[in-house]
């Protein structure tokens, strides 16, 4: 990667990276990441949404030879433990793999996380059969992705409201002597498909499967709530065709996915006690899944910054540079505040989550809305630094070429699912003072 500019360095590994949560190693570990953004996704990010005219083809073969090569990096193993043959790194270093992809292409970096998501469930239920299970396919050096299936049609974030308890579920399990049986209705998880889909470009080698967030019965609540894994090929598994969206048009295959009478074997629920289900789902699923958010939308402001950064260095306006006028001098120093307040922010919650006996466990309501906070503010900052750089660029920034305008359609689903940004701010008031009920709710 060639050296950075005098003007760019604190966009570096090594000075935005605060000494005080991450280790030498660790930032280290940043500059690779950061390079392997720069060398290969990069020149790519055009490629990956499958050009001007959407080719699926084009798309698909760009998204999973990328895919392949940060396997083989070990991007997606980061927090396997060492005995199962990951990286055993840090939460840090998966909040540095979320910002430092995101900086090519967010939906790419959603793709990689979705390995961390199910490593991660399986780790809080403290299942080491699973994890012995799966592990080879993981860290066989094999590209394999995944799947998290949570939203259901009825009320969208329903499932995400503590208010509401988890009685909404209708993805219902019925246990059936030796094995349980799965109905139920998803709507927008990705990657998701019939199984041989992602083997149409013979370079994926396979799919893993769903987990799948259901209910034993909502009248239960928490008390109900489970965790389940289903095999990719399940009998009684189906799909909808793709969504088509403004933004993650190839990254995040989303799909309805309809269980019809699936038999899954007993060891395929992952939680094992009445109540560890809610807890995985809130701090597992949900939280961590937002503070994930909160640093691929950074990893997405620090390239739009870089964006505008390059044009207004250029475009010139009576004889100076744009960005040398006070006025657009200003909107940029608000738009690297804006970014930096928020990595400084969501790793400061990374390390709390490091420390439990200090800050509670990820399903405590106040490691959660401190979650909500993190993804929030930071969805705050995409939208501005987007909106505000395609302003400085003019029809520069609208226009294709430039990049700009395919950040400011990614960033927006990611301030939006697990719950949205009006539902971050009401967890954050749960963590204060909560919980509190709906008016009439009993």
């Amino acid at each position: 990667m060639p050296e950075a500019k005098e003007y760019y360095k604190m966009l570096t590994p090594e000075f935005k990276y605060p000494r005080v949560f991450c280790s030498e190693e660790e930032i280290m570990m940043a500059k690779t990441i950061r390079e392997f953004t720069e060398k290969e996704i990069m020149p790519k990010r055009h490629d990956l949404e499958g050009g001007w005219h959407r080719n699926e083809e084009l798309a698909l073969s760009t998204l999973y030879e990328l895919y392949s090569k940060a396997v083989k990096l070990g991007l997606t193993t980061s927090n396997l433990p060492l005995d199962y043959g990951g990286g055993g790194l840090s939460p840090i270093v998966r909040s540095m793999i979320n910002e430092e992809l995101s900086r090519g292409d967010i939906g790419f970096a959603t793709l990689i996380g979705k390995i961390h998501w199910i490593v991660s469930i399986m780790l809080a239920a403290k299942r080491d059969d699973l994890l012995k299970e799966f592990s080879p396919k993981l860290v066989s050096g094999e590209p394999w992705i995944a799947c998290v299936a949570i939203t259901e049609p009825a009320g969208g974030a329903n499932l995400e409201d503590a208010s509401l308890g988890f009685k909404t579920i209708r993805t219902i399990v019925k246990e059936d002597g030796g094995d349980y049986v799965i109905n139920g209705h998803k709507i927008w998880p990705g990657p998701g498909g019939p199984a041989e889909h992602f083997l149409a470009t013979k370079i994926l080698k396979g799919h893993l499967g769903y987990w799948t967030v259901a209910t034993f019965d909502p009248n239960k609540g928490r008390e109900g709530v489970t965790v389940v894994y289903v095999p990719p090929d399940a009998k009684g598994l189906s799909f909808s065709t793709p969504y088509k969206k403004m933004g993650f048009s190839w990254t995040e295959e989303n799909v309805e996915i309809f269980y019809d009478n699936v038999r899954i074997p007993k060891k395929y629920r992952i939680d094992t006690k009445p109540g560890e289900g809610a807890d995985i789902v809130e701090g597992y699923i949900i939280g961590l899944g937002r503070l994930a958010g909160s640093a691929r939308l950074v990893g997405l402001s620090e390239a739009a910054l870089e964006i505008v950064l390059e044009f207004t260095s250029n475009r010139m306006i009576a004889g100076k540079p744009e960005r040398e006028r006070s006025l657009f001098a200003s909107l940029i120093a608000e738009m690297f505040r804006g970014i930096d307040i928020a990595r400084q922010y969501y790793l400061s919650v990374t390390w709390q989550v490091m420390h439990p006996e200090l800050y509670g466990a990820p399903h405590s309501k106040e490691m959660f809305a401190r979650f909500c906070a993190a993804r929030s503010f930071a969805g705050d900052v995409a939208q501005f630094v987007t909106n505000t750089g395609m302003e400085l660029m003019g029809s520069y920034g609208y226009s294709y070429d430039f990049h700009l305008e395919k950040y400011m359609r990614d960033y927006k689903i990611v301030k939006m699912w697990l719950g949205g940004a009006q539902r971050d701010r009401l967890d954050i008031a749960q963590g204060l003072y909560g919980p509190f009920k709906w008016a009439g709710d009993t």
